[in-house]
């Protein structure tokens, strides 16, 4: 859902690739920024500072939308930059998720389950059929699970406890259900392309060979 105001928000992930264009950064290297800030979150996390580690974790977070505004404005958008920046967003993701994981074993390990389920889900279709990024159903994207988890950090700063649980348990017990609603929602999806695809004779060569 939060991933469909990408269009909307270029004009601020602009103004935040100014300074990484002005010192002539490349996209990968600003990539990999959001690794060694994601670390530090982890850190505070692990102090159980969690006012501290919140603007490192929203800087990590913010800079998938600054890489793509330095590659646009520097004219450097290698069709393996798209790849390489997928795989360190899954990086990034996991120290997010994972820095919880000493303090609240089981909502951290089944928020990391099922994200890693619904983000399996997806480019799984590909090797079935051809097909590309298109309108997915939108619980449980990546942009919903770390604005969830970034805003139990930030509440739980000042609130640790709500309604006599620990605020941030809840925060990764609900990371680990909408990622599930968008792992069941992908499977139908995927069941309905794969559909249209074997109507159309658009499924993967090697799947044809198969059936003879």
């Amino acid at each position: 859902m939060i991933s469909k105001l990408r269009g909307k928000s270029h004009s601020a992930a602009n103004v935040l690739a100014a300074p990484f264009i002005a010192l002539g950064a490349p996209p990968l290297a600003v990539s990999l920024f959001a690794i060694p800030l994601a670390v530090i979150f982890a850190f505070f996390v692990a102090q159980r500072d969690f006012l501290l580690a919140f603007p490192f974790g929203l800087l990590a977070v913010l800079i998938d939308f600054v890489d793509g505004a330095v590659a646009r404005r520097s004219n450097k958008s290698p069709v393996f930059g798209s790849y390489i920046d997928g795989v360190i967003d899954k990086v990034v993701d996991f120290i997010l998720v994972g820095a919880f994981v000493f303090l609240f074993p089981f909502a951290t390990v089944l928020a990391l389950g099922c994200s890693f389920l619904a983000s399996f889900a997806k480019p799984r279709v590909a090797l079935v059929i051809i097909t590309d990024n298109r309108d997915w159903p939108g619980i449980g994207e990546r942009g919903d699970k770390l604005a969830l988890l970034l805003a139990a950090v930030l509440v739980s700063a000042f609130l640790p406890t709500l309604f006599g649980a620990k605020t941030m348990e809840i925060g990764l017990l609900l990371v680990a259900l909408i990622s599930l609603v968008g792992f069941l929602q992908r499977i139908f999806y995927a069941k309905k392309l794969v559909a249209e695809a074997e109507r159309k004779g658009t499924v993967l060569p090697y799947l044809k060979r198969k059936k003879r």
